[in-house]
């Protein structure tokens, strides 16, 4: 058998997150005893602060108004009091079996971009860093020190006072011109000085019906044209009030599900002030990414500026949040596929944040001396190498293309030139420079450096898929080939996530040219695949052992197919087995499939 290494990544918040109990030093024990057994060779552990105490984080546990899987907080943080430094505990077990560790450190993954409404007794509870509509909590102290250090908004677009502008028009907008079933009689307004628990506003509100033509092409998300420049569309101009509530949200009454009313957000609702001036806002439309159940403007709060947008919207669906089930297989699971409906509203708040979640700014000198006090932090942990990956869960917002203004750039360009491409020159070379540094600081110890491919987003911006914005910063590129050029890493992993599996083999120029580059200069290239609910694991397994241009497959990740009980053991999730903690059966029926499909793989290659 070849020099070929199957490896196992620990994306481990989502484990300990899932847990029926907090984790010990007996669990990871078994656990990397459990992964040595099945033929793991190599296990890569996500790095989350755990040199330094880990993330700050919400304290639930047990709450059964949310879906159990991801959310037992309060459990996660008990583990890291247990274990201290989960990363130096993961190591000291997976060195015991003989296995290799990489720490995996995900720079701008410093934030995630879940907020509590403002208005919330979770907010008031463990709200740390404010963005329009409430309040981060999972966090790197680091930032809740340093909030001026995130990656910053263009200003040239808002002005001072803005979130006092009173709204006296509303104006919704149809995707096209065609019937709709909506007349005055249908339409709500609601409102909130909180982002919490809306109240029905009776206004009796004039109402005008145009039909005009598109001003611009309109893109949806994920890049259907949905609108042309010039097409005629349908609006209602809402007007005689004077608004003065930060959060507006407008809705219907109807009870059956046959919409018609739809466009992307920043289409579908605009506002205007008492001299016909558009309010520039953020938008929210109940598909918030965490804790999606608690999506209820009644009786909770939403979440704006989530970087699910410009999502089509329809506004004349029912308005009662769905039932935990639906939710689940919709909003919450995961990565949204394809196009949904979202829920029967869309809310608006004046203004834009000034910076994204959580996502550092890679240009900022004290930035750039964190991340390398990090890679100090796993290096100190005895791991055998570093693995790095730009793309993360803190840099989440509908208008990424206006991020990347901060001073410490700004001061950088050239002002004759198109901004832009100056920042975006200034941000790659910046982030080049950490990488050459960090590279330097894990060599002298001598540890292996090993960088992740993006198949998605390393490539021109106008080929990148636009559901996976809210996962990257804009305005900057990654300089992959000169990374590899420049002998700054020693291996490499090719991810993809938008793109199909069958791409990577020749269909794709971009991932060809990747794993020729890495062929070329004799650089080890591992292949990084989810295996949730992949019947196609093994087949795609063999397609990549078979090509001699990789090295090794990562099974990505380990919380969609193990399981930890309270006694201290772990197991790999079957079909003919009783789940450890209470979920949903379509749940479990996905993730005992997913342990299926695992085993038959390390089964498969232990027979190689």
């Amino acid at each position: 058998m070849r020099d070929f290494v199957i490896e196992a990544l620990v994306d481990f918040p989502d484990d300990a997150l899932s847990a029926p109990c907090p984790l010990t030093r007996v669990h990871i024990d078994n656990f990397m005893k459990l992964l040595a057994q099945n033929g793991i060779k190599r296990v890569i552990w996500g790095y989350y602060g755990d040199g330094h105490g880990g993330f700050l984080m919400p304290g639930i546990e047990n709450d059964p108004s949310i879906l159990y899987d991801m959310n037992q907080y309060g459990y996660y943080a008990k583990t890291i009091e247990i274990l201290e430094n989960p990363l130096r505990v993961a190591t000291e077990a997976a060195h015991k079996y003989g296995m290799e560790i990489y720490a995996y450190f995900k720079p701008y993954e410093t934030g995630v971009s879940g907020d509590f409404p403002e208005g919330s007794m979770q907010a008031r509870l463990w709200g740390r860093l404010y963005r329009i509509g409430g309040y981060l909590s999972w966090i790197d102290p680091f930032v809740v020190k340093n909030p001026h250090l995130r990656i910053k908004r263009r200003t040239d677009d808002v002005w001072n006072g803005i979130e006092n502008e009173v709204i006296i028009t509303i104006k919704l907008t149809k995707k096209d011109d065609s019937p709709t079933r909506i007349k005055k009689e249908n339409l709500e307004i609601w409102t909130s000085n909180l982002n919490y628990k809306y109240r029905k506003n009776e206004i009796d509100f004039t109402f005008q019906e145009i039909i005009e033509p598109s001003k611009k092409d309109v893109y949806d998300v994920y890049g259907n044209l949905i609108t042309r420049k010039n097409q005629p569309v349908r609006s209602f101009i809402l007007s005689n009030f004077a608004l003065k509530d930060k959060y507006i949200l407008v809705t219907t009454n109807f009870q059956s599900t046959d919409a018609d009313f739809a466009h992307v957000w920043d289409c579908l609702f605009t506002a205007f002030n008492d001299k016909g001036k558009e309010i520039p806002g953020v938008y929210a439309t109940g598909t918030a990414i965490w804790f999606p159940e608690w999506e209820n403007f009644r009786n909770y709060g939403l979440c704006f500026d989530t970087g699910r947008g410009p999502e089509l919207t329809y506004l004349d669906l029912p308005n009662h949040p769905q039932d935990n089930q639906v939710i689940m297989e919709g909003a919450k699971k995961f990565h949204l596929k394809g196009q949904s409906k979202a829920q029967g509203f869309i809310a608006f708040s004046r203004g834009r944040n000034l910076y994204l979640p959580g996502g550092l700014c890679e240009t900022e000198p004290d930035v750039q001396k964190f991340w390398l006090s990090c890679i100090q932090e796993m290096i100190d942990a005895e791991v055998d190498g570093i693995e790095f990956r730009v793309e993360n869960h803190s840099c989440h917002t509908d208008t990424p293309q206006d991020y990347g203004f901060n001073d410490v750039v700004l001061e950088k360009i050239d002002p004759h030139n198109d901004i832009l491409s100056e920042i975006s020159k200034v941000r790659t070379q910046a982030y080049s420079e950490f990488l050459k540094k960090a590279s330097t600081l894990i060599h002298s110890h001598g540890k292996k450096v090993r960088v992740n491919l993006n198949v998605d987003w390393f490539r021109h911006h106008s080929q990148r898929p636009g559901r996976r914005k809210l996962a990257f910063p804009a305005n900057i590129d990654f300089e992959w080939e000169t990374w590899i050029e420049q002998h700054i890493m020693d291996q490499a992993v090719l991810r993809i996530f938008a793109k199909p599996f069958s791409e990577i083999f020749g269909q794709d120029p971009v991932a060809s040219r990747m794993i020729e580059k890495c062929y070329q200069h004799k650089i080890p290239l591992t292949v990084n695949r989810y295996v949730w609910n992949n019947d196609a694991l093994a087949d795609e397994f063999v397609k990549i052992y078979e090509n001699e241009k990789f090295s090794g497959f990562i099974l990505y990740e380990t919380w969609s197919f193990i399981e930890f009980e309270k006694n201290g053991n772990c197991r790999i999730s079957l079909p003919e087995m009783t789940p450890v903690v209470n979920m949903p059966e379509e749940l479990w029926k996905a993730k005992s499939n997913t342990g299926k499909n695992v085993s038959k793989l390390l089964n498969y290659f232990k027979a190689l």
